[in-house]
């Protein structure tokens, strides 16, 4: 079976997300949006029997993750704090 990890953010960071990422272009302009999208990626991954768990991000401590280590705010930085996160929290879907 394999195992993947998603993240997800909060409501009320969704906007400090946005204004911090890089990358903002790539990313959702409401977190209905984007949750939306999320909803949508967890239905079909889980229909293909992929085994899920969440990782909360917060994006205050992402952005401190991403000065810390001199990575832009972008999507391969948010990857590798993901990867992080995940050795550490994480909720099964």
């Amino acid at each position: 079976m394999k195992f993947f990890g998603v993240e997800y953010y909060k409501r009320e960071q969704w906007n400090l997300l946005l204004e911090s990422a890089l990358d903002r272009e790539d990313l959702e302009d409401t977190y209905e949006e984007w949750l939306q999208v999320f909803e949508e990626m967890i239905g079909k991954l889980k229909a293909q029997g992929i085994k899920l768990y969440k990782i909360d991000v917060d994006v205050q401590e992402l952005i401190k993750f991403c000065e810390e280590k001199g990575l832009p705010n972008d999507g391969e930085a948010r990857a590798q704090f993901i990867a992080h996160l995940a050795t550490k929290h994480r909720v099964d879907l």
